[in-house]
């Protein structure tokens, strides 16, 4: 798995401490580091603002220095922007996942996209909203809406929901997953199989396996050529674009972007290249951070302090990540100055 959620609507959060240590404990050990996302269950009934409803977990994940945040319940966009308030005023950084699961909130998503770090499509409360019926379609609106933006897309509820029971899924929940990949969303997440089921580890196996041989079926260049509606006027986002448009003609083997905050390498991965995004940062943070992103590997390295030193360390990272071979090329995409965040403006062919 690349992200640990957990559902602070369960369990004491004493007990939720102690899995964020131990899940902590063991990510140190894997490469890339493993992701915490924290569900704040917020209030199905208005209990009054935003701090009433999600003060207490905040300071919680603020704590224990959350990776994210899911807001369950919300409305609106003016809910998200008021939750974001609050975590500037405790001086905390942890992008807000707004979680699709009202009415109010499917009808205002756009504006809500505009608000957030990322979404996720609730599809269980959102049935209960909206009718079983719609769910599809709203679902693939919802994953289509966020890839525009550029905003990472979770897709959850009952994807392998017969594992909970049964050692392998059924035919039918298969599919669901494949198909959540081919509408083009960036993660896709258990909740019972792996919380309470009998199989929680082959139901996470099985889930990766059905995702890979689907991610190997997708239109990439239709993709592409798909988003060109989605392009920015501004020279991060057609630098990210042109990088994965040189990728492709030179049939380089990988995309090499080095990132202070994240930003270059979300940028890339908007654009859904076929080659690995290996995504350089010296913070720990942003490695885990960028664990949610379709098409990341995240790998943690000293900032290079001059163009040489950057250039030397994409051969160096791509050689041992064992997505290119000496003679190879790659595509290597960052900012300059090289120490500035979310200054995507340099692209270069690298021969390995």
């Amino acid at each position: 798995m690349d992200i640990a959620r957990l559902n602070l609507a369960h369990s004491t959060l004493e007990e939720h401490r102690q899995l964020i240590s131990e899940v902590r404990l063991v990510s140190q050990k894997l490469k890339p580091s493993t992701g915490i996302l924290l569900d704040l269950p917020g209030s199905k009934r208005r209990i009054g603002d935003v701090k009433s409803a999600f003060g207490e977990h905040l300071e919680f994940a603020l704590s224990q220095s959350a990776d994210f945040i899911a807001l369950s319940y919300i409305s609106s966009a003016r809910e998200v922007e008021g939750v974001k308030k609050l975590l500037k005023e405790m001086n905390a950084d942890i992008p807000v996942i707004a979680k699709i699961e009202r009415t109010q909130a499917l009808r205002e998503s756009d504006m809500i996209l505009e608000a957030c770090e990322g979404i996720m499509v609730a599809r269980g409360d959102l049935a209960l909203e909206i009718s079983i019926e719609k769910v599809p379609l709203a679902s693939k609106r919802l994953i289509k809406d966020a890839n525009h933006h550029g905003k990472p897309v979770i897709t959850a509820t009952e994807m392998l929901e017969s594992m909970v029971q049964s050692a392998t899924p059924t035919r039918a929940e298969a599919a669901d997953v494949a198909n959540a990949v081919l509408d083009g969303t960036d993660a896709l997440m258990l909740s019972e199989e792996t919380s309470v089921g009998s199989y929680p580890v082959k139901a996470t196996e099985t889930m990766a396996r059905i995702a890979l041989e689907a991610e190997a079926s997708l239109p990439f260049e239709q993709i592409f050529h798909a988003r060109w509606r989605d392009v920015l006027p501004e020279v991060n986002d057609a630098t990210a674009r042109a990088a994965c448009q040189v990728a492709h003609q030179v049939q380089a083997k990988a995309i090499v972007a080095f990132t202070a905050g994240g930003t270059t390498a979300l940028r890339v991965s908007k654009y859904r290249p076929r080659q690995p995004i290996l995504a350089v940062t010296p913070s720990e943070r942003i490695v885990r951070r960028l664990s949610l992103y379709w098409g990341i590997l995240p790998i943690r390295n000293p900032e290079p302090q001059t163009l040489e030193e950057a250039f030397g360390m994409a051969k160096k990272v791509v050689l041992e990540a064992s997505v290119a071979r000496r003679g190879d090329l790659v595509v290597v995409t960052a900012g300059l100055p090289l120490t500035v965040p979310g200054s995507t403006n340099l692209l270069k062919v690298h021969s390995v």
